[in-house]
């Protein structure tokens, strides 16, 4: 049966947020199992790591599909910047698939080699569209339902670089570890001042628009505060330009210091999942990444301080993480059947029209 163009539709940017939830998921259980050694949770791990990049590489054939069926609807990313943010889901995507695979299988010559030209090419596909967000700000004409924190997506997926460079730099060395570390430098201060000033027009929309909808991207504040932990954890970790390192007491001061606002933010949202929960919609998903990479800021700053509190809170945002992911699969059952419900009902009207 061939599928309706109004069904085609739905299936926007934002469905990508489906597989790096996965991926995050993927991650929780890396964690788990370097902390435990419990060989079933990397068992698990590789399961759902592989399960995500199936499921992105089915969405972005679907997605590519939907672009070039329905031509009319090529410019609706361009013209909606929550959409147009949600793009920036394929480079994150792009490196935490190919960090995790390296996980898993190691690096060889020819999959380090793909790896660099993956690094390089998700870093400028980042990178151009935070550019493009920037250009549609300052031009577009801004609904007020499109300023959430969707639009911090693009400068995250920058900073998202470290997870990829990270073994690369352990593997290549010299020049090309020297790149990846300016670039991961550059990515971090590119993604922390876009996320003061973009986050703080997401913070003014969310304030003044009170869009149910788009709740669930308020976890993604939390994902910014995580990464720039991890990205300083791994900058203190390598000296391969210049003098550039900071000391250790300065990562571990700066790292809980931004913990505590991850804290804050994730009890926060905790609280609006419970108090108005989102239902029927693929916004949920916007829970899986941010909560990832907040359990891993979380045991980066275990493994500095040794403090056992950090354990119980990292079982905490697992099974957090854990129980969302499965009511973000029950969202998108019913966000599924809503939208075929309605291309029955379409149908249906239509062939009334033609009998009248």
């Amino acid at each position: 049966m061939k599928m309706r163009k109004s069904t085609l539709n739905m299936f926007g940017s934002e469905w990508f947020g489906i597989a790096i939830s996965t991926l995050a998921l993927s991650q929780i259980y890396i964690l788990s199992y370097g902390e435990t050694g419990n060989v079933w949770y990397n068992y698990l791990a590789e399961a759902f790591s592989i399960t995500g990049i199936i499921l992105f590489l089915v969405i972005l054939v679907v997605w590519i599909i939907r672009g070039l069926a329905i031509r009319d609807k090529v410019f609706t990313h361009w013209n909606n910047l929550t959409r147009l943010s949600f793009v920036a889901l394929i480079p994150i995507i792009g490196f935490v698939a190919n960090y995790q695979l390296i996980y898993f299988f190691g690096l060889s010559g020819w999959s380090a080699d793909l790896s660099v030209l993956n690094f390089y090419g998700e870093y400028l596909f980042a990178l151009t569209i935070g550019v493009l967000l920037g250009y549609r700000l300052y031009t577009k004409e801004i609904n007020p339902r499109e300023m959430n924190y969707a639009i911090v997506i693009p400068p995250l997926a920058i900073g998202t670089s470290v997870f990829l460079a990270t073994p690369l730099m352990k593997y290549f060395g010299g020049f090309e570890a020297q790149s990846m570390y300016f670039l991961v430098l550059m990515g971090l201060g590119i993604f922390f001042f876009l996320y003061i000033f973009i986050g703080s027009l997401a913070l003014s929309g969310h304030v003044t628009t009170k869009v149910h909808d788009t709740l669930p991207t308020t976890m993604l504040p939390v994902g910014i505060a995580s990464l720039i932990i991890i990205n300083i954890f791994t900058i203190s970790g390598f000296k391969v330009i210049g003098n550039i390192s900071l000391s250790a007491s300065t990562v571990e001061l700066v790292s809980i210091l931004l913990w505590g606002f991850e804290v804050w933010n994730f009890l926060v949202v905790l609280i609006l999942i419970f108090t108005k929960p989102s239902r029927g919609t693929l916004s949920v998903w916007a829970y899986g990444f941010p909560l990832g990479l907040f359990a891993t800021s979380t045991m980066k700053i275990f493994d500095f301080t040794s403090y056992s509190a950090l354990l119980w809170a990292f079982i905490g945002i697992s099974a957090a993480l854990n129980i969302l992911w499965v009511y973000a699969w029950i969202n998108t059952v019913s966000f599924i059947r809503s939208k075929l419900r309605e291309e029955v009902r379409e149908k249906n009207a239509t062939v009334s029209g033609r009998i009248e």
